[in-house]
């Protein structure tokens, strides 16, 4: 993560790990969440997982992408992606934010961390030349996540006591989407296992005193 307090961007789409990188902030007061969905589909569950993560890592606020996500979403092969990371990083410099966490994971796939760690360092090498020329905020962009195994994403939520339950996919809402079966599953298995299954388990209001 990184080891300066200037403020952050973090993208995020109200997936797992999305929260754990908002979690592991050093000051989570300065940094923004980018809120991406994923791809074209920002689905109003995505955005209200990702504002409740917003609000439990105590993050400054979320923000839209000043670019729709639609416009990178239907380019062919990695171009989306290279796309959606270079106008992070424009945004970034726009707001003051000297990094960009991107919470890229790739469960051990080396050809996966590979391509995404590529790809990371030609768009923030991108970003600087662009920088020099413009004379505007020279931003880095992180992976902090890149090289871990699901496992130990896992492992960082519960050592984190992340709010699993505000996954997109954990909401009460998802029940009944076919693409949020296999998350809740992929998941609880791992935190089942680590002794952290409560982590699913939605705080209850307060009662009221009167």
């Amino acid at each position: 993560m990184p080891d300066r307090t200037e403020p952050v961007l973090v993208i995020a789409d109200g997936e797992l790990e999305s929260l754990v990188a908002m979690l592991l902030l050093e000051a989570p007061e300065q940094a923004q969440a980018w809120f991406i969905g994923a791809g074209a589909d920002e689905s109003p569950l995505r955005r209200r997982a990702t504002q409740i993560q917003v609000e439990s890592a105590g993050l400054e606020q979320m923000i839209d992408p000043t670019t729709p996500a639609d416009a990178w979403a239907s380019l062919p092969g990695g171009l989306g992606e290279s796309a959606m990371l270079l106008s992070a990083l424009a945004d970034a410099a726009a707001r003051g934010c000297a990094d960009v966490v991107w919470p890229r994971a790739s469960d051990g796939d080396l050809d996966s961390m590979t391509d995404s760690a590529d790809r990371a360092l030609l768009v923030e090498r991108l970003g600087v030349i662009e920088s020099a020329r413009t004379e505007s905020l020279d931003v880095r962009l992180r992976t902090p996540l890149l090289d871990l195994s699901d496992r130990q994403i896992a492992e960082l939520a519960a050592d984190l006591a992340a709010p699993v339950w505000s996954c997109w996919w954990a909401l009460p809402e998802a029940g009944d989407r076919p693409d949020a079966e296999p998350e809740r599953l992929r998941w609880s298995d791992l935190l089942s296992e680590l002794g952290a299954a409560a982590l699913f388990d939605r705080p209850r209001p307060e009662p009221a005193t009167f």
